[in-house]
């Protein structure tokens, strides 16, 4: 026999006594002072209770493709069919190109011809610009002409004023000193002739007779000095010839400035030669540019001819086969994206709140046994008529593990209450309607009522006359009543410790015993001489029932 067929055997027995044992009690047996219950117990913990939510919601292809080639052709071949699954890039049908390759062959040919007007009117801008340059340069040293024969110009002018200014100043000054010695001569002839006369009369000395000869022979000194200045002065500055200087360097300024405006004008007219030909330029290019359009259209269009599958995806539809005509009336083949799908969901008005665009959120395909993770994509901002909001997650699917239109659900993750009393769900019994819970201290049970804020399969969290850290039985309790005496029995062995057939053999012993306690549960819902508060008989795996 196994060990599994074991427990199972010992439950039943131990169940059968224990409904055997009760039966023939009368109902108001009550427990025999000094019993120890074995029971197991775990400490009661203060926290968040937390759960997850699950929401109904199925997978949709994000989008479908039509493809429509702008061409019309005969279809020359069909390579897929409907459901297959293809690769971007993969070639899914042909058309006929044969007046399309016509066509591209005479496009290139008129780009090469719209290529050569371009460089022929390129050549004649160049010879037009080089000989608007050379008038250029010519019109630069006309400039530097015009600016040397100004300059002669102004000098010769500065040079014909000064000297007619000059020698005037010049005559006067030496017309003045000539007047002067003249007088000086005059005065010192005078004083000689005094002094003559006064040496012949003896009333000056020789000396000084000698003085006033001498002072004669110096006034005609500067007399001759004064006169020689005069000539040297009205002989100085030659105005005529000044004057003629000036008409040399005024005519050659005119004769620069008439050559530069006749550069000029070739200037103007070399450059309306170069805007010509950079009009005839533009015009060249604007045909070429006709032209590279024509081939890139006649190229496209024999690209069209071959339809490739623009991502990878499913085939929706094929809508021709080979030999019939294209006209671009019907998309050709249809396909749906399935690298990415969304998995829409209606929500709730009170769920709007657990959902954010952007944010990542959980979704479980069961019939794949996947949780993938997925982005939020959409939220619906006004219900529909059923007062619902559409929902839209966005899930990778490169490894096409999934299909569209699967059921999957959405996984919010959410706290029901916060910083409350939590205690296993299993450890709150139900006494005659109250919920309560066995606190254990000193080694007894006493019973607590409590009050369920919030029950789940795991834990509940419940507001009660107990402190974090105290203990509470979770298995056993439906054999106590208040102030019975207790022993710990539970399991604290290290699972991992465990060898593998024994930790198969608790792990069903484990089953059958909550087989056992379930099957207890129903004996004293129907039973009213197995109601919790007047057990009176304890059950042991794999023993009878020992009555009390």
């Amino acid at each position: 026999m196994k060990a599994g067929d074991v427990g199972v055997f010992k439950g039943i027995f131990s169940l059968t006594a224990l409904f055997i044992v009760t039966a023939c009690q009368s109902t108001d047996v009550d427990s025999t002072e000094g019993d120890t219950v074995p029971v197991e117990m775990t400490e009661v913990e203060k926290g968040n209770l937390d759960g997850t939510q699950t929401i109904s919601a199925t997978t949709e292809t994000l989008s479908e493709v039509s493809l429509m080639p702008e061409v019309n052709a005969e279809i020359d071949e069909i390579l897929i069919e409907k459901g297959d699954t293809v690769e971007e890039g993969e070639v899914l049908a042909r058309l006929d190109d044969t007046e399309l390759q016509n066509t591209l062959e005479q496009e290139r040919a008129s780009y090469q011809s719209a290529q050569s007007n371009v460089a022929i009117a390129e050549a004649g801008e160049r010879g037009a610009e080089a000989g608007a340059e050379q008038s250029r340069i010519a019109l630069k040293n006309a400039d530097h002409s015009i600016a040397q024969a100004q300059e002669q110009y102004e000098q010769a002018q500065t040079d014909l004023e000064q000297a007619q200014e000059n020698q005037g100043d010049n005559t006067e000054s030496a017309e003045r000193a000539l007047k002067t010695a003249e007088r000086n001569l005059k005065t010192a002839e005078r004083e000689r002739n005094r002094s003559k006369s006064m040496h012949e009369s003896g009333l000056i000395s020789d000396q000084e007779m000698e003085e006033a000869e001498s002072a004669v022979d110096d006034a005609e000194d500067s007399v001759a000095d004064a006169e020689d200045n005069l000539k040297e002065a009205k002989q100085t500055y030659n105005i005529e010839k000044l004057k003629s200087q000036v008409a040399s360097a005024k005519s050659a300024l005119e004769e620069a400035r008439d050559s530069k405006q006749e550069l000029q004008a070739n200037i103007n007219s070399s450059e309306a030669s170069v805007d010509e030909a950079s009009g005839g330029i533009e015009d060249a290019k604007a045909n070429l540019e006709q032209a590279r359009v024509a081939v890139e259209q006649a190229e496209e269009n024999v690209e069209d001819a071959v339809v490739r599958a623009p991502s990878s995806g499913k085939v929706l539809s094929v809508a021709g086969d080979p030999g019939e005509y294209y006209s671009q009336q019907e998309e050709l083949i249809t396909l749906g994206e399935l690298t990415s799908l969304n998995v829409t969901a209606s929500i709730t008005p009170d769920q709007l709140s657990l959902f954010e665009e952007g944010e990542e959120m959980e979704v479980n395909f069961p019939s794949i046994d996947q949780t993938v993770t997925g982005n939020i994509t959409y939220i619906a901002s006004s219900a529909d008529d059923s007062g619902m909001f559409s929902v839209e997650v966005q899930v990778d699917n490169s490894d096409e593990n999934l299909r569209s239109g699967i059921y999957g659900e959405l996984l919010i993750d959410e706290t029901y209450v916060e910083n409350s009393l939590l205690v296993p769900t299993k450890a709150i019994v139900d006494i005659e309607g109250e919920s309560s819970v066995f606190v254990v201290e000193e080694g007894k049970a006493n019973l607590v009522p409590v009050d369920v804020i919030r029950e789940e399969s795991e834990f509940s969290a419940v507001e009660a006359d107990m402190e974090e850290g105290s203990l509470i039985v979770t298995t056993g309790q439906y054999f106590l009543e208040e102030g019975s005496e207790v022993e710990d029995v539970t399991e604290t062995e290290n699972e991992d410790d465990v060898p593998e057939e024994d930790a198969e053999d608790s792990e069903e012993e484990n089953t059958n015993s909550e087989e056992d306690e379930t099957a207890l549960l129903h004996l004293t819902s129907s039973n009213p001489y197995l109601a919790p508060g007047r057990l009176s008989t304890r059950i042991e795996q794999g023993g009878g029932g020992e009555e009390s």
